[in-house]
């Protein structure tokens, strides 16, 4: 018997059982027409079928069946045709053998046998030594230490240094690397007034303008000897904060606060800003914060960054082109869509009553899941404290009660994979250190630099130009029809 005589026959037979079709039952969980249903349609294809469609998609298939789906089984129900022959295996009455029931790669090889990687999900392009990311188990390792380790006894120039240069510092060669960062955190004059002429743009478009606009005033841009690429990395890490305060000042109109001379990172950021000493507190909860999205394996800035280096461009290049990656809403900028859904809730009784209804809407919920991790983000628990810590300081306990409301109303999610991630927690320490949620993405991205410039390193040192291919489905060979004639 062919394939589509056995989906026909299985789909007769579960009707007769009082179990919709699996177009229908996809359909209406994803909210998609059934039409859009088809054998080639997999997890994470389209943005329906996202971390939230899946798990609702998984919530959804336990209560049809009446059963438990555990982690193994879910991690296999990623394509229609396995949802079909799951369905099939577990339904009242229903007990056609596997042998007997369509494989997904006999629907999705019949007519072509190339496979599609849409977002490139599941592929690898090539071997890192920056940071380990274990989904499964919730590990992450800059250069094989521990987040955990780094977080608790390291700094974000410790950890800078690590992941820019491979090893962890002499207690010299910290403190050198400190003062070469501190001094290099003033700004070309010219870049203030560039700086003033777009003072109303996003904070995150003039971040991106200005750290493109810094190769200009790179005399020794084109030196591609070490000490000359050192100095580079150098002024992008210091300056970024700098970028970030002056043009905070600049837009509210207030006096610009000149970069600290002995200051820590993140403090001098904080110092910057706000234009005071910070508290020890604030600072260090800052400095963790960064140690926490210095990196992350090849999410998508940094695998733009790749791609510009790829082609030879240079460090400006290849991290400008990282800042406009990073600042689209399904990458950091999910950081802003979750304080926007705290004040909303506005009141952790109103969680609830909030979750549901955006599960009802297909909605999905901000600082949940993850394109990697199926358990816990391993950042997280470090930055639920952090936020814990400065709720109590700053007597704002709200926001953080919130964030704890939203994650009991989740319960079901997070048991099926879809924890908090890296933004859940960050926002609320961003939100309660006076940040204004347009500065979230900036000041993440500040936080960022050291990975992304250690991945930009990385593809120089055994460079191949990045050149994926894409499958071409529309028509051939069509006749060209004058113009007077169409």
């Amino acid at each position: 018997m062919g394939n589509e005589q056995l989906v026909l026959e299985h789909d007769r037979s579960l009707q007769k059982h009082s179990i919709p079709p699996v177009e229908s039952f996809i359909g209406e969980v994803l909210g998609l027409d059934t039409a859009e249903i088809t054998d080639e349609l997999e997890y994470r294809s389209i943005l329906n079928w996202d971390s939230l469609g899946h798990v609702n998609l998984i919530l959804a298939l336990e209560k049809l069946l009446g059963i438990v789906i555990d982690d193994e089984m879910r991690t296999q129900l990623t394509s229609v045709p396995s949802i079909r022959r799951f369905i099939q295996q577990h339904s009242s009455g229903v007990q056609a053998s596997e042998a007997e029931l369509p494989h997904p790669a006999d629907v999705h090889e019949t007519a072509r046998t190339d496979k599609i990687f849409r977002g490139l999900a599941g592929v690898t392009f090539d071997r890192t030594r920056t940071t380990l990311i274990d989904g499964k188990a919730g590990r992450l390792q800059y250069r094989g230490y521990s987040i955990h380790d780094l977080v608790t006894f390291s700094c974000f120039e410790e950890t800078a240094y690590l992941l820019v240069y491979g090893t962890l510092p002499t207690q010299p060669q910290l403190e050198t690397f400190k003062h070469q960062l501190a001094a290099s955190r003033s700004l070309p004059p010219e870049l203030y007034r560039i700086i003033e002429s777009i003072r109303d743009a996003q904070p995150v478009e003039v971040l991106r303008t200005a750290v493109s606009a810094l190769a200009c005033f790179d005399e020794h841009r084109q030196d591609g000897t070490t000490d000359a690429m050192n100095m580079r990395i150098i002024r992008l890490i210091a300056q970024i904060p700098t970028i970030i305060a002056a043009h905070h000042a600049i837009r509210n109109r207030t006096p610009i606060t000149i970069p600290h001379s002995t200051l820590p990172h993140a403090a001098n950021f904080l110092y910057m800003l706000q234009g005071e000493l910070p508290t020890e507190q604030a600072a260090r909860i800052v400095d963790k914060v960064f140690i926490l999205h210095a990196d992350h394996g090849s999410n998508a800035s940094a695998f733009t960054a790749r791609v510009v280096a790829g082609t030879k461009s240079d460090l400006y290049a290849a991290v400008t082109a990282a800042v406009s990656a990073f600042a689209g809403s399904l990458h950091g900028g999910a950081i802003e869509s979750v304080m926007t859904m705290v004040l909303e809730i506005g009141h952790p009784d109103r969680a609830e009553e909030y979750i549901r209804r955006l599960q009802e809407q297909k909605q999905p919920v901000m600082g949940f899941g993850h394109r990697v991790y199926q358990t816990e983000d391993p950042r997280a628990r470090h930055l639920k404290q952090a936020a814990y810590q400065l709720s109590l300081e700053l007597q704002k306990p709200v926001y953080y009660e919130i964030l704890e409301a939203v994650v009991k109303a989740m319960k079901p999610y997070m048991a099926k994979g879809m924890d908090v991630n890296v933004d859940f927690y960050a926002s609320v320490i961003y939100y309660l250190l006076g940040l204004p949620k347009d500065l979230f993405i900036p000041v993440f991205a500040a936080g960022r630099m050291p990975g992304w410039i250690a991945q930009i390193q990385e593809q120089y040192d055994n460079n191949i130009l990045i050149r994926p291919l894409l499958q071409y489905v529309g028509e051939e060979d069509r006749p060209y029809i004058a113009i007077g004639q169409r």
